[in-house]
């Protein structure tokens, strides 16, 4: 094993108390769920030295310790004992009866995070605790998390934290600037009319109601949820997708796709920048459209002026393509392709085509016409949409900005101008 890798492990054996065990096996990953521009984690497993009875060939024993470890920074991210069952003789970690407060204590002393300025408690469960990352406890977004968990024993049986918390320098302070009135005329043009898929009566359902959206505290954007959970480069493109000569004969074979978030050691010593994070540039914009337009004129020859591109991200190492229809239709399942284009030659390697899954409905009963107007709909709906302060991470600047998270849990049955809770279709 490496010296720099070996003197984590060893560190590990001794800080967790791990003297009865040993390491088995162990990993490198780059951590794509982070804000940071080279995060790799040491991933180790740990087995037991004594195993009480039969273990199955390929699976890990109870009480098998795996541990995920920043290496650059050291500090922990993850910690699973198989099973919930911890072995561990002296105890380094704290207990569910020692209360909340030593409990968040840990956290902070293990992960360097402040509570309340940089996390926040979401939950209090009977077997553990869940946090959310936050700015002086105004959330945060992609969201970030924290989980500690206890096994019946009381003991700790798992530990993660995933995702990223915004130090105090990336914050852009403002005081929250919406209200109700001011976001109202945005709030009525984001209401659609939506069709949701009643399985149980084998129909769908017309209903009046609104996706999460954001809009920035200055009133000047709105940031769609898929944008906003990015964390790194999404560029909204929706260009269509024409042609005018004939399609040629369909030639595309696709590549096999490695989707394995593994590096090697060499990869992880050098640093080698993240190009998930590498912001899109014109070129690539451009040049992935030519790829998409190229793509679509061969796979669906029938089809020009039917498609077109929403949206470019990288993912996975890829440059991803989503391909909507251009005229959709109100159904909350639409048709996309998801193309996997390799960033040096800008060529389709791979896709994913979701048609197979709006197939599942072909039989389902049209929705009924409504009986109310959009604007109707929104007197209805108007006191249940909530707007809350959140700050939204972006990665051009690195840097978080105020929003308002519009949100509503409910929407108007349009058939029959009900309001209803939409979790419970």
């Amino acid at each position: 094993m490496n010296e720099r890798l070996q003197e984590l492990a060893d560190s590990c054996q001794i800080n967790y108390g791990l003297d009865n065990y040993y390491l088995e096996r162990y990993h490198l990953f780059r951590d794509d769920n982070s804000n940071v521009e080279n995060a790799f984690l040491f991933s180790m497993e740990w087995v037991p030295r004594v195993v009480e009875g039969e273990v199955e060939e390929g699976l890990n024993p109870p009480g098998t310790a795996v541990i995920e470890i920043e290496l650059e920074s050291k500090k922990l991210r993850h910690f699973t004992f198989v099973q919930g069952t911890n072995l561990v003789e002296e105890q380094a970690f704290p207990q569910l009866k020692d209360g909340s407060e030593a409990i968040i204590e840990w956290v902070e002393e293990t992960t360097g995070l402040e509570f309340g300025r940089q996390f926040q408690l979401k939950e209090e469960a009977e077997n553990g605790l869940r946090f959310l990352a936050a700015a002086d406890n105004i959330p945060v977004f992609p969201v970030g998390t924290i989980e500690v968990v206890f096994n019946k024993e009381g003991m700790l049986s798992q530990f993660s934290m995933d995702g990223s918390f915004p130090q105090e320098d990336q914050i852009k302070w403002e005081p929250f600037a919406l209200t109700s009135s001011i976001v109202d005329p945005i709030i009525l043009n984001q209401l659609q009319l939506l069709e949701i898929p009643i399985e149980e009566e084998e129909r769908w359902l017309p209903v009046f109601g609104t996706t999460t959206t954001f809009i920035t505290n200055d009133k000047q954007h709105i940031i769609p949820f898929e944008k906003a959970e990015m964390r790194d480069s999404y560029e909204i493109v929706d260009r269509n997708i024409e042609w005018d000569s004939e399609a040629t004969e369909e030639t595309f074979v696709p590549q096999e796709i490695d989707l394995s978030h593994e590096v090697s050691l060499e990869e992880a010593l050098a640093n080698k920048p993240d190009e998930n994070k590498r912001p899109l540039t014109s070129e690539d914009l451009e040049r992935t459209f030519e790829a998409v337009a190229a793509f679509t004129k061969e796979k669906y020859p029938e089809d020009s002026g039917k498609w077109k591109l929403y949206a470019i991200f990288r993912e996975h190492g890829y440059l991803i393509a989503e391909i909507w229809p251009k005229v959709q239709d109100k159904k909350v399942i639409q048709h996309k392709l998801k193309l996997f284009i390799d960033p040096a030659t800008y060529r389709v390697l791979n896709f994913t085509d979701n048609e197979f899954i709006l197939e599942m409905f072909d039989h389902f009963s049209e929705a009924e016409s409504p009986v109310l107007t959009k604007d109707e709909a929104f007197e209805k709906l108007h006191s249940y949409i909530e707007i809350t302060p959140v700050y939204i991470y972006e990665p051009n600047s690195e840097t978080y900005q105020l929003c308002g998270k519009v949100d509503c849990s409910y929407g108007v049955n349009a058939a029959t101008g009900d309001v209803i809770l939409l979790d419970e279709l």
